[in-house]
């Protein structure tokens, strides 16, 4: 019965006008699963069979991005059991072809570089278990850390109303400063996640653990960072770190002194007086300071406000998105498809869908769709809605190549092209050129607080991105166990984020589980590379359009230049080592620091000499 009623689901998919059902997927990998003998020696039957690999992979993409799309945009409960089944026939895919494409690469080095590319990332798919009991206690285990994150609640037991993280426990800690209150609701989230997480999520990484070395790794960490193709990935990924860390400490000692100032009365007597409490910063998980620019505004006399607050009540969200495609028609990109205009989803619907934005490829080289809920005046969507058109770029311009190869150089490449577009955009050149503002400068204090206002969000952002993965692949290798899984934590924030717990945390305590990547099993480091990259980038873009000036004010609008050299990177796809793709914009063939720290330089140096002044030390 169970079987029946997922099939009838499944029927009743409609994907480009084609029907799509379990039973064409299961024969879809019986057929590219059956070979001919001594094809693994066969050039020929090799390329036979990655084509056809291509092709299954297409569609199945193809009908896992309708569902998904469905399931986010509607909130439709039948897609999300439909996604779930869908995604173990796409595994058993993966996993059947995986062992296919590893024999293929294996058997012959001489083959074209191309046709070992796509065999080498069809090798490395999803981790397979070898024990059918490990993946179906895997899965339940997952789904069951999924649910205790989202259905997370804080709880006044004295008035019995109860808080989810979206919207109200956001609200109360970007919007409030009242310090008992944010301790209280940070601690009730901390509280409501962790430790009913720390065993199911310990023993979640014994399995996968166990699948890493059944495949061939050392542990997980080492598959983590496979998708880098960088030998001496945690090496660079550590330097990168130590180059931005003097800027983040001058950030971190400021802001410290700042906040001692609003809240030093109410810390407790143990607070290590180099450290700042977790729940001061704005956001659970103080990932981003953007939410107490006032508190720590650098001129406070000096507004900015007319430089920040610039949309007015005429632009809607559909004229948000033309803004954002005359920006990339500008720069000699692709138009959006007359797809993306009727189907994509701009505002918050009437019923149900989720407002988190998310961008769809349908792998049919026409469908492209954007899911988010713009508010109207947000200049925080305004900028969103440039960086998510960025992936649409993206998916278009590698619209033609080898499914296997289309999808982002490395994990890092999408979201730091996107965000440098944002930068770009958010320039003062900018805006004024589009007449969103009507001013041509800024003063000196003025820039100090604008760039202040960027590196609260940009530059304190990075050691939090940073540390989420070290602490993971530590416990991958063995290095953190269930003797002092939150203790390393803590040591991980207070010595890189310079951050410590506003009240007592214990071994019962799990708060890095109260982090969604964490919840959901999701990598973190791309996140870290991609914010090195969204400046080299962006320097690169700015090269290209011929800036002089002060980086932090370039921009590329109308920039064919520009255009020409981003476009020849994104139609590369994942068909190039990383490196060739980064070098094609850039002219460098390694991720550098350079750009973000000249960006941010004129901060630094006023963060310096600042912090001189008043004698703050940021060791």
């Amino acid at each position: 019965m169970k079987f029946f009623k997922f099939f009838i689901l499944l029927f009743g998919v409609f994907c480009q006008g084609a029907l799509f059902n379990e039973t064409d997927v299961l024969s879809q990998i019986e057929d590219i699963s059956t070979l001919e003998i001594n094809c693994f020696t066969s050039e020929t039957c090799s390329r036979n069979w990655i084509t056809k690999y291509n092709e299954v992979l297409r569609k199945l993409s193809e009908d896992m991005a309708y569902l998904k799309f469905k399931k986010e945009a509607h909130e439709i409960s039948d897609h999300k059991t439909l996604i779930n089944n869908f995604n173990l026939l796409f595994n058993k895919f993966l996993d059947k072809t995986k062992k296919i494409a590893k024999n293929f690469m294996n058997n012959d080095k001489n083959w074209n570089s191309v046709l070992r590319r796509m065999f080498k990332l069809a090798s490395t798919k999803e981790l397979s278990f070898d024990k059918e009991e490990d993946n179906i206690e895997y899965n339940k285990l997952s789904q069951e850390l999924r649910l205790i994150y989202s259905k997370a609640k804080v709880c006044d037991n004295s008035t019995n109303e109860c808080l989810a993280l979206e919207p109200e426990i956001t609200e109360i800690m970007t919007n409030s400063r009242d310090y008992d209150k944010l301790l209280w609701v940070w601690k009730g989230w901390h509280d409501a996640t962790g430790p009913k997480m720390r065993d199911i999520y310990t023993r979640t990484v014994e399995i996968r653990n166990k699948a890493a070395r059944e495949n061939g790794y050392k542990d997980l960490s080492e598959k983590w960072m496979e998708d880098f193709e960088d030998d001496n990935f945690e090496k660079n990924y550590d330097d990168l770190f130590e180059q931005i860390r003097p800027l983040y400490e001058q950030l971190h000692a400021y802001v410290r002194r700042k906040l001692k100032n609003v809240y030093g009365s109410k810390y407790p007597p143990t607070l290590n007086p180099k450290l700042i409490p977790a729940h001061l910063l704005g956001n659970m998980w103080a990932q981003s300071w953007e939410n107490i620019y006032e508190l720590v505004t650098p001129y406070p006399e000096h507004d900015i406000s007319n430089f920040t607050s610039f949309l007015s009540k005429q632009i809607t969200a559909n004229k948000m998105f033309q803004i954002a495609e005359n920006f990339f028609v500008s720069i000699g990109l692709d138009k959006m498809k007359e797809s993306f205009w009727k189907n994509s989803l701009i505002v918050k619907p009437k019923k149900n869908g989720r407002c988190h934005p998310s961008t769809f490829d349908f792998f049919n080289g026409e469908d492209y769709r954007i899911k988010m809920c713009v508010t109207i005046k947000s200049e925080k969507d305004f900028f969103r809605v440039h960086k998510e058109m960025t992936e649409i770029e993206y998916f278009m311009a590698y619209k033609n190549l080898p499914t296997i190869f289309r999808r982002s150089a490395n994990p890092a490449f999408h979201e730091a092209i996107g965000d440098s577009i944002s930068l770009s955009v958010r320039s003062l050149k900018h805006l004024k050129s589009i007449d969103l503002i009507n001013f041509d400068s800024l003063t000196k204090e003025q820039e100090i607080n604008f760039l202040m206002l960027v590196a609260l969000n940009k530059v304190a952002f990075l050691p939090h991105a940073y540390i989420i993965d070290k602490w993971r692949w530590d416990m991958f290798r063995g290095k953190i166990n269930q003797t002092n899984l939150n203790q390393k934590w803590w040591d991980f924030r207070e010595s890189f984020q310079k951050i410590e717990a506003p009240i007592k945390r214990s071994e019962n305590d799990f708060d890095i589980g109260s982090k969604f990547h964490v919840a959901f099993q999701m990598p973190y480091a791309r996140h870290f590379v991609s914010k090195i990259l969204e400046f080299q980038f962006f320097k690169a873009l700015c090269i290209h359009a011929g800036h002089e000036g002060p980086l932090y004010n370039c921009d590329f609008y109308n920039s064919k230049k520009s255009g020409y050299f981003l476009k020849q990177m994104l139609e590369l796809g994942a068909s190039k080592h990383p490196s060739i793709s980064l070098k094609v914009l850039t002219n460098q063939t390694q991720i550098s620091t350079d750009a973000i720290l000249e960006y941010f330089k004129p901060l630094q140096e006023w963060l310096i000499k600042e912090n001189f002044k008043y004698s703050d030390k940021t060791e």
